[in-house]
């Protein structure tokens, strides 16, 4: 008779502490959504466009030194990389109840961003290092859990905050949550026994995220115009509680990384791609044409349909072909093209909106969708992953 084998323990008190603490620093980012857009237009008389520009300088400060965090990350450890990041964002997001400027604003986001970029670095490298190899897809599957529930909770909390007590007030309760978030890093490894050895030659971009990187960048710049300005857009068709249609988004993307996780692994990434893109596109598209609460949110519900897969097919990709040694720097290099699409797409769609107005900026994000469909095949070729695409969502399905 044979014993059943014995899978290794992902759940040690090491990892929950580790997932918690970026479900609490999440909470407080993901605070700032709804708050951040009404206040820089109702508290300072900001245009759409500089409203995408506010939320910007966070993915463009983040993009300026992903290349160098990952190696740092390597080196010295995800550790230091959570702990600095966390407490860097936070006291940065807490500084911006005091601005009284978009210059202010910018600068203060543009310092969160570049907290945000150690952090998740840290934390996407520490929940592989924390797990065995047969049980990599299934911390990956909590961690997104994690984003993703802060993500539910965080845009109508931010909101009701910002209404009951006043903007300063959830600027400094998001900005809290993320420097309390900080103490949870202190589970993540330290430096390790034996660095990794510094190459001859410094590469800014690994080889191993730069065609999924590039297919993201692509697939992206349509969604910052969804999160720059969907909030702004809710209220300006009747939703009461914008926070809302963040909810129906959420939930969305939960409800398909747990019920609908066998199909990218039948399909396969770049097909998998390929209908996220496509999804992507329709939910832009709904959000330009239906301007009605409703539309609103099937809109919205589309978009989640995009959003679900296609971040986990590419980041299979990149786990998969990076050596481990050197998984901080893919993992960076594969944040650094979402943190390009954030910074260039914020200011263009909200300059396509002040120029138009709100629903035009909708449909030039679908037709940005769109093109990144016609490419999508081109820039990854033939490429497949031996880690399991469907384990990279909010649950396991082992």
């Amino acid at each position: 008779m044979t014993s059943p084998t014995v899978r290794p323990t992902l759940l040690t008190p090491r990892f929950v502490a580790l997932v918690s603490g970026v479900a609490l620093y999440f909470l407080g980012l993901n605070m700032t959504l709804s708050v951040l857009p009404l206040f820089v237009e109702g508290e300072l008389g900001g245009t759409d466009a500089q409203v995408g520009i506010a939320v910007s300088s966070f993915g463009l400060a983040a993009a300026c030194i992903r290349p160098i965090i990952g190696p740092l990350g390597d080196r010295h450890g995800r550790q230091r990389l959570i702990v600095s990041g966390a407490i860097v964002a936070g006291l940065a997001t807490i500084a911006t109840a005091t601005a009284t400027s978009l210059g202010m604003v910018i600068a203060f986001r543009a310092l969160a961003g570049l907290g945000e970029a150690a952090v998740f670095v840290g934390a996407a490298s520490a929940a592989q290092d924390l797990a065995t190899t047969e049980r990599r897809g299934e911390a990956a599957s909590y961690f997104s859990l994690a984003i993703y529930s802060s993500l539910f909770l965080g845009p109508p909390l931010g909101e009701w905050i910002s209404e009951t007590f006043g903007n300063d007030t959830a600027w400094v309760l998001a900005g809290g949550l993320a420097v309390l978030a900080a103490s949870t890093g202190i589970v993540a490894p330290g430096a390790p026994a034996e660095p990794p050895p510094k190459p001859e030659r410094r590469v800014l971009l690994h080889r191993a995220a730069v065609r999924p990187g590039a297919v993201l960048f692509l697939g992206l710049l349509g969604y910052t115009g969804f999160l720059a300005f969907a909030a702004l857009h809710a209220g300006e068709v009747g939703i009461a509680n914008t926070g809302t249609v963040f909810n129906v988004f959420a939930l969305v993307i939960i409800f398909l990384r747990i019920f609908a996780a066998k199909l990218p692994d039948q399909l396969g990434p770049i097909r998998t791609s390929r209908i996220s893109l496509s999804c992507g596109a329709v939910g832009l598209a709904v959000l330009a044409v239906w301007t009605e609460p409703v539309g609103v949110y099937v809109g919205a519900a589309i978009l989640a349909v995009a959003q679900s897969f296609l971040f986990p097919a590419l980041f299979a990709l990149v786990v998969d072909d990076a050596p481990e040694a050197e998984r901080s720097h893919a993992i960076s290099t594969l944040s650094l093209f979402f943190d390009l699409a954030f910074g260039l797409g914020g200011p263009v769609i909200g300059l396509v909106s002040d120029t138009f107005d709100r629903s035009t900026a909708f449909a030039v994000s679908a037709g940005i969708a769109t093109f990144a469909l016609a490419m999508c095949g081109r820039i990854l070729g033939d490429v497949t992953p031996s880690i399991s695409v469907r384990e990279i969502g909010p649950r396991s399905r082992r």
